[in-house]
This record gives C-alpha cells, structure tokens and sequence, in this order.
C-alpha cells in the first residue's frame, strides 16, 4: 500500500499515473513495444495483452468497499432481475479535480464473499483469495467519489479487461 505524508494527495498522484498507463496503452494498442521500465508502477507489460491496473483504496486503515447494483436476465423467470454485490476493487475511468470516477469490478460467478457472523463485514481477501486472474471482469457499474476520503491505495497486478 503506498502512504505519504499528505495521503490524499499521494493517492491522487498514482491514480493520475494508473490513469495516463491505461490510456497509453489503449493508443500503443497496435504497437509491439513492451514499456514495463516505462510504466510508473511497473504493471502494464504487453499493450495487447494489460490494459488495467485494478486497485484497492483505503480510508484510514479500513479498506474503500461499495455495494453495486446490476441487473442480469434470469433463465427460470423469462425476467430482467436486480443483482447486487460487493467490491473492494476498482477500476480508474476518470479524474477531474479532486472527484474520480470508478468502476466497479467483480470476478465471475463471486459467491465466496458473504457477511461474517462476528462483524458482518467481508475484506478483500475475502473477495481476492484464490480467484483467477482472469475472472476479474468489468461490471461497467461506476460510482463518482472525492478523492480526498482516501488515505492509501495497493494496487494489484495488471490485467486485461
């Protein structure tokens, strides 16, 4: 997790650069370079492959989750239904000032994470262990939040979604 003295900014700061790497490699889409010592952080390896640096957020020392709300058609009823779930990870699509704009990612099938009987609450481990990679998908649910409730940010390995 990556800290500093004035954590809101510092969060800002490698946003700004997850941001600038994504849209870098959606216009080096074609190119065949590799730029891993390019990328500030070190994730986006191949242009065609990583597209995304998912990432964690934390306000104090409590890990940044959001309740999404999607809907899906269900084969049994003929119906458009609700689904809702939970995330610790996220997805950068925009920056402006001091509010960000996230998408909401989730894996596949995610059925593991539910309420603790003790607190009631899920971490991100929870969400995390021994998930594929490649499960991480796009919800293409996105919420807008001030950057500065946040206090550290752990980014995750580059994936392509």
């Amino acid at each position: 997790m990556e800290k500093c003295h004035n954590d809101s900014k510092c969060v800002k700061k490698t946003l700004e650069k997850i941001l600038h790497e994504q849209r870098n490699v959606r216009k080096k889409k074609n190119d065949n370079c590799e730029f891993s010592c390019q990328s500030p952080l070190g994730e986006l390896f191949k242009p065609n492959k990583n597209n995304t640096i998912p990432f964690i957020l934390y306000c104090n020392c409590e890990a940044f989750k959001v309740e999404g709300v999607t809907t899906c058609f269900d084969d049994c009823s003929k119906k458009e239904k609700f689904v809702c779930f939970l995330t610790f990870i996220f997805k950068i699509v925009e920056l402006k000032d001091d509010c960000v704009v996230l998408e909401l990612l989730k894996f596949k099938n995610h059925n593991k994470c539910v309420a603790n009987t003790k607190d009631h609450i899920c971490s991100p481990c929870c969400q995390l262990d021994c998930e594929d990679v490649e499960d991480l998908i796009s919800t293409c649910v996105c919420i807008t939040v001030d950057i500065s409730s946040f206090t550290g940010i752990q980014c995750l390995p580059a994936v392509c979604l």
